[in-house]
């Protein structure tokens, strides 16, 4: 009998992750061992639409023996012929065996051609695979004129966790950071005061406004005292947790592979220093990013994504960052949003304001910056829309005093009632000043040039 491709964890890892609302390989097959066929069938249909070779493998041994699905020789033919395209090479043999036996090889044929072009290797990895060759590591593409580095809180030194922030943030034409968004951080809420109160005073060298900035930041010891002291009595216990998280990565586990990119991704964790032993080349967070994206796992198809539109993609580079950005929104609001802010970008090849007004929605559920920004895309491209005082109205809510707020609603009522219009805009270029945001577009409106 076909041995199903399990995936061993110890699960003392399990219980310290937080539980997560996506199935990896790990999940999936936790399913099937339960012998509940059909969900794992489902799971591991999500994850071969991705370019999951296991996930494929897993798929052809279901449909043989009628596991969660009808048996079906032809479509295993198919999915077992495609396996070892994602490098399987035992599938293969199982392949001939069933074709072999079948009385209609043209038939198998005919559905291995149908099936391929939703599995097979060349298709998937055209959408999905991007070219990590020659990929430098990301770097602030803007300079700034100050910055405060964040302080690293007291309890993470004496307890000496390291961990990381992953903010997100507009700039605007005066190079003053505002809309800070948090989209993911390790471990949770122990570093994210301290970057943020030293991020929103960092000021950048910029003439041109920029929205959506991304930054990971990492909070790091290795080189500190604290780690060269106590490495010496932990290290054994140190060594055998790293390799529970290699094998839990290698093994199918999607959210552990995420946090093995990220620490990969900086050589100054102490898990960094170790794991490196084991991925040495010079791009395996990415590869393991990768791996947690073709993993199902929405986050990792969101840092992929940003990853590859920070280095000036190439056409392809692109599409697979849309593709990526595209599988995350189905479930990650900041995918969403960021689909948004490059269909709204009129300098960008990808320009499409009915896009941006249908995906700042989708993202207004769990992100609250789409309320501000869909109400001040509508302005600029729908500006009869009946719509622009009710995402307002929501914007107004989370921050009254909103410069940029305060001159859409002084717009929205000039013509109705121009004093109170010019009030509201005199109450928007004060706390415009107060936070050392740009004046340009409220002082416009206040002295319009004379014709």
């Amino acid at each position: 009998m076909l041995h199903f491709r399990t995936f061993r964890i110890l699960l003392l890892l399990l219980v310290l992750l937080p539980k997560v609302s996506f199935a990896d390989l790990f999940t999936a097959t936790h399913l099937y061992q339960q012998q509940k066929y059909a969900g794992a069938y489902d799971e591991f249909y999500k994850l071969a639409e991705i370019g999951n070779g296991d996930a494929i493998y897993n798929l052809a041994v279901m449909s043989l023996y009628g596991q969660g699905t009808k048996k079906n020789l032809s479509l295993a033919y198919a999915f077992f012929t495609i396996a070892a395209e994602y490098g399987i090479p035992e599938s293969i043999k199982t392949a001939q065996a069933i074709a072999a036996q079948h009385a209609d090889r043209q038939a198998l044929e005919q559905v291995l051609v149908q099936t391929r072009k939703q599995f097979g290797y060349r298709y998937l990895s055209q959408k999905y695979t991007p070219d990590f060759t020659n990929f430098e590591s990301t770097k602030d593409p803007i300079d700034k004129v100050f910055e405060k580095l964040p302080t690293y809180p007291e309890q993470a030194v004496r307890q000496g966790l390291e961990g990381w922030v992953w903010l997100e943030f507009d700039i605007d034409a005066v190079g003053t950071v505002k809309n800070i968004k948090v989209i993911d951080s390790h471990p949770k809420n122990i570093f994210t005061s301290a970057l943020i109160n030293a991020v929103s005073i960092w000021r950048y060298k910029t003439s041109d406004a920029k929205q959506n900035h991304s930054l990971v930041y990492h909070f790091t010891t290795y080189k500190g005292k604290e780690y060269q002291r106590t490495l010496g009595f932990q290290q054994k216990d140190y060594r055998n947790e790293i390799k529970r998280h290699i094998d839990a990565a290698e093994q199918g586990n999607a959210q552990v592979q995420y946090y093995v990119a990220n620490w990969l991704s900086s050589d100054k964790y102490n898990a960094s220093q170790l794991l490196r032993y084991h991925w040495r080349n010079e791009t395996s967070h990415l590869t393991m990013l990768l791996a947690a994206a073709k993993n199902n796992y929405p986050v990792a198809q969101y840092k992929l994504a940003i990853e590859l539109l920070s280095h000036s993609p190439s056409k392809h580079q692109l599409s697979v960052a849309i593709n990526w950005l595209q599988q995350s929104a189905k479930t990650f609001a900041p995918a969403q949003y960021k689909l948004a802010t490059i269909y709204a970008d009129q300098t960008n090849t990808l320009f499409a304001p009915h896009q941006a007004t249908y995906w700042y929605k989708q993202a207004s559920a769990k992100d609250t910056r789409a309320h501000k920004a869909l109400a001040l895309h509508l302005y600029h491209y729908s500006p009869s829309s009946a719509e622009i005082p009710l995402w307002l109205t929501q914007a107004l809510e989370q921050d009254e005093n909103d410069p940029e707020l305060l001159l859409l609603k002084a717009k929205l009522i000039k013509e109705q009632n121009p004093s109170k219009a010019t009030s509201i805009a005199k109450s928007a270029l004060e706390q415009a000043t107060r936070r050392n945001w740009s004046t340009q577009a409220i002082n416009a409106f206040l002295n319009p040039k004379i014709p």
